[in-house]
């Protein structure tokens, strides 16, 4: 979610939007933002116990200093808020599901409908740097991919547009992020994204889920 700095929960008329990116500008919007963070968490909160059942004893939350952190017995997720890196005066509210404890939960329909509104990507981290270059040399080789991609002049990352899978993935030396070109569903992203790996097997990426 983006928004102005202005319009959290804990921004007062004394206050001072920062005009630039500093440790205390970030600093000052977790604090102006945690009552935001904490209400989005509680929401987020109650939402998953209605879906899952949880009881009280299966989970852990904590939230302070514009993060908040859920654990359950299926995934564990954090919730905080950050200055936009683009725009000084806006901020970021993230939802971030961090890790899954079961394979099967990334199919459970209950877990597609509680973050269908708040996940837009899948970020896997490659588990150590590749080179750039090299993958976009052999995608290059395959002409319905070359006319899908794009990438850096220096060729430290690249993108590619596959409107049949209705995803955008974007590559660098660290990680690999998959969203849809159009409306949010994670059922979606997830089955497409899947997919995708089986068309860019040929480049032989080592993935890890983030």
């Amino acid at each position: 979610m983006l928004g102005r700095i202005r319009k959290l929960g804990g921004y007062q008329k004394h206050h001072h939007v920062p005009d630039g990116h500093t440790d205390a500008a970030q600093n000052f919007v977790r604090k102006v933002g945690q009552v935001d963070v904490k209400e989005a968490a509680d929401s987020l909160i109650t939402n998953i116990r209605n879906l899952f059942g949880y009881k009280r004893r299966d989970f852990d939350y904590t939230c302070e200093d514009g993060f908040a952190w859920i654990k359950t017995p299926h995934f564990d997720l954090q919730i905080r808020v950050d200055q936009c890196p683009h725009n000084p005066k806006n901020y970021l509210l993230i939802t971030e599901i961090i890790a899954l404890h079961t394979e099967s939960i990334a199919t459970d329909h209950r877990f597609h409908n509680c973050f269908t509104q708040h996940c837009e990507q899948l970020i896997f981290e490659f588990a150590s740097p590749i080179q750039v270059q090299d993958k976009i040399d052999i995608l290059e080789d395959i002409p319905e991919l070359a006319k899908a991609m794009t990438y850096e002049p220096d060729g430290s990352a690249f993108e590619l547009k596959l409107p049949k899978l209705d995803l955008r993935i974007q590559i660098d030396e660290s990680t690999i992020t998959f969203s849809l070109l159009t409306l949010r569903d994670l059922s979606k992203l997830i089955d497409h994204s899947q997919k995708a790996f089986d068309i860019l097997a040929c480049a032989e990426f080592g993935l890890r889920l983030r």
